[in-house]
């Protein structure tokens, strides 16, 4: 303000002066108060400047053509003062609407970041709803693309242990929760007295939408809201998600709302699409680990058992007719129970979940080879160098698991009675090198990845981990001579 003082008693055009001084206190009062203060501010301000033009003009001794008599010319100028001032405070009113609408949809965005439980995630994005539009309910509903069943998290504003629920529900509740599919959304107050029901038709995926169809009746009868905002949104491409707001703590719901509600779930549509992609990535990872861990037991525990169930049997009949031989049978048993009670022990260490700093790598490997040479007498020569310390934990978690699967796979088939492990960093690479004098693998040379999963050869679990890892895995192998496999992960 002071700077475009200044201008205004030294600049040579008069005129242009004051429209920068008009448009600046305009542009500052339609970003402060809306556009009707930067009018009024624009029509004030040039009024004192007209009414004031001829003392100016005396003062400063200029010659100012623009200072006629004639009113008209004098009201042009002011018209077009106002104008430039109003239209400049519009601007500033929307610019200022954008930035705080933008603020507040990623202020909401960032409730969807998967720095906590899955859980917990929902939770404070349902609270934030439910605060946001004054509700009482708040349920969001999707459908699984894979399974065609409905997801459904709802969370009721209230500080109740069971506040927050997610259930899933069959394909027939997609009409409930869904509508179907439709890209229709509902704004209904008074649901419980004469309902009023504007139902909106979105432009969704085609350009004439179907005629908006009513109100699920078996929603209304299972939570029985008074008042209800609902918008549909799609997900990668689809009108799979909903978003259902029951009972406004002002007993009804406003357009001002609907609009607001539309507005943030377009933009939230992607974190949102992304998020359930997430969810059904960490579902899959889930079921693929039980049916894994399900055919582990049941090739090895359940079929110990299955055995040993029917040995039980011959050893009833024994103990009546050759009680000698049952005691001989018995340390047989006996010796199988032990050995499949280490290897149920081995399984449930893997289930564990393991975390390996890089500075720990050194360290969790010489403890485990220690406790693999004290279990199984197969002498164990290690060399490890110190890895770099910005070394991903990721990374030097799944060397490990890559290493006890070697070293068990050397116990289980090889039958070797020395093995070297070996563990470097160098040219960009982390190098893992695990060779043993055992039986070999039923092949003769040197195999790559590639080759190995081409002919179904080598171990599988750790290929996939290695292949996870952007890495490459080599086998030599010599049939009763031994074998060595050795892993190369990129760390750039």
């Amino acid at each position: 303000a002071v700077v475009l003082v200044v201008a205004l008693f030294v600049a040579s055009h008069f005129p242009l002066a004051t429209l920068y001084f008009v448009l600046f206190l305009g542009a500052v009062g339609g970003a402060r108060r809306g556009w009707r203060t930067a009018l009024l501010l624009s029509f004030g301000l040039s009024a004192v400047f007209l009414l004031a033009a001829e003392r100016f003009t005396s003062i400063l001794g200029g010659d100012f053509p623009w200072v006629v008599s004639l009113p008209p010319a004098r009201l042009a100028v002011m018209a077009a003062l106002i104008a430039g001032g109003g239209l400049i405070g519009y601007v500033a009113q929307r610019e200022r609407r954008y930035l705080v609408q933008r603020y507040e949809f990623e202020s909401v965005a960032i409730l969807l970041r998967l720095d906590t439980r899955w859980e917990e995630v929902w939770i404070r994005w349902l609270e934030e709803m439910c605060r946001r539009f004054r509700t009482r309910r708040c349920l969001f509903a999707q459908r699984d693309a894979e399974t065609d069943r409905v997801v459904v998290w709802q969370l009721t504003a209230e500080n109740s242990p069971d506040s927050y629920r997610e259930e899933e529900r069959p394909p027939r509740d997609a009409g409930t929760f869904l509508v179907n599919g439709n890209d229709t959304s509902f704004l209904v107050n008074g649901l419980r007295g004469h309902g009023e029901v504007k139902p909106v038709a979105r432009q969704g995926l085609s350009e004439h939408p179907a005629t908006p169809p009513d109100l699920p009746p078996r929603l209304l009868e299972e939570f029985r809201p008074r008042s209800l905002l609902s918008v549909g949104f799609p997900l990668a491409g689809i009108w799979s998600g909903r978003l259902w707001l029951m009972d406004a703590r002002s007993n009804s719901f406003t357009l001002n709302q609907f609009d607001a509600l539309q507005q943030l779930l377009n933009s939230l549509s992607p974190i949102l699409a992304n998020l359930l992609t997430v969810r059904r990535l960490i579902a899959q990872a889930v079921d693929a680990e039980r049916e894994h861990i399900v055919r582990d037991l049941h090739d090895g525990v359940a079929q110990t058992v299955a055995s040993v169930e029917m040995q039980l049997g011959v050893f009833r009949r024994l103990a009546l007719s050759n009680p000698e031989k049952l005691g001989v049978e018995l340390e047989q048993l006996h010796r199988v129970v032990q050995a499949e009670k280490e290897e149920l022990r081995r399984y449930l260490r893997a289930l564990k979940p393991v975390r390996v700093a890089p500075a720990e790598l050194g360290n969790w490997i010489f403890a485990h080879c220690l406790q693999f040479q004290q279990e199984t007498g197969i002498q164990v020569y290690v060399q490890v160098e110190r890895v770099g310390a910005t070394l991903p934990e990721g990374v030097c978690r799944e060397v490990f698991l890559i290493l006890r699967e070697a070293l068990h796979n050397v116990h289980k088939h090889a039958q070797a009675k020395h093995v070297l492990v070996k563990l470097r960093q160098d040219e960009g690479y982390l190098r893992l090198l695990v060779d043993d004098d055992g039986q070999g693998f039923p092949f003769t040379g040197t195999y790559s990845q590639h080759a190995l999963e081409e002919q179904g050869l080598g171990p599988v679990s750790i290929c996939e981990r290695v292949r996870a890892l952007g890495g490459t895995l080599t086998i030599d192998s010599t049939p009763n001579s031994g074998a060595s496999l050795r892993v190369d992960i990129p760390l750039s």
